[in-house]
């Protein structure tokens, strides 16, 4: 995750063709397991993110609503069991994207409850967010104004460092070349990996 302009269809693409000989497969969802259909909310091919009137909040209820039964459903009967596969799968994008940036997904509804759904869903082992600085986000993609990448980044940072996600969000500094992000991305990953084999094997 990160915000526009910080690299992620690249990032991911690179990401996903280095660590994926040591997995049995890879597989890419974009934002949820997308079980049921729906809109395409969030797509980073979209050049106004922001340009379509928030939904109102009855409808933002029911979009929520959705998402959950997209997210729980999706992660039993597509995600799991490409895990239980040795497969890699990644998400671009995921439900925290929606509390960051609402307008994009058109939430109108109360931000309370957007937070209470996010506690309802399955959450990613590993969540990778970039990081970079307002003026090279813009540089990269202007899909949003200055005061808005400085305002994603921001929000991006602080929820890759909140109580909530620790030990689970790795800040990325996006800022350097692709080989650099995308080494430590798969550093990240190599480490959770060690990380539980020597737990299941009860070693210290």
């Amino acid at each position: 995750m990160g915000p526009d302009g910080s690299g992620k269809s690249s990032v991911i693409a690179a990401y996903m063709r280095a660590v994926g000989p040591a997995f049995a497969g890879t597989a890419c969802f974009h934002l949820r397991p997308n079980l049921l259909r729906g809109s395409s909310d969030g797509r980073t091919d979209n050049t106004d993110p922001h340009g379509q009137i928030p939904r109102g909040a009855l409808m933002s209820a029911a979009k929520l609503l959705f998402l959950w039964v997209d997210y729980v459903l999706g992660y039993c009967l597509r995600v799991r069991p490409l895990l239980v596969r040795s497969t890699l799968v990644v998400f671009d994008r995921y439900y925290q994207d929606l509390l960051i940036d609402a307008r994009r997904f058109r939430y109108g509804g109360p931000r309370w409850l957007a937070r209470l759904v996010a506690k309802l869903i399955p959450m990613p082992d590993l969540m990778l967010v970039l990081d970079a600085p307002a003026h090279l986000l813009q540089a990269r993609k202007q899909e949003v104004s200055a005061q808005e990448s400085a305002r994603q980044a921001n929000a991006y940072r602080a929820m890759a460092n909140s109580p909530a996600l620790r030990g689970r969000a790795i800040l990325v500094d996006a800022a350097r070349p692709l080989e650099q992000v995308v080494h430590q991305c798969v550093d990240e990953t190599l480490a959770l990996l060690a990380m539980r084999t020597a737990k299941r094997l009860h070693l210290d």
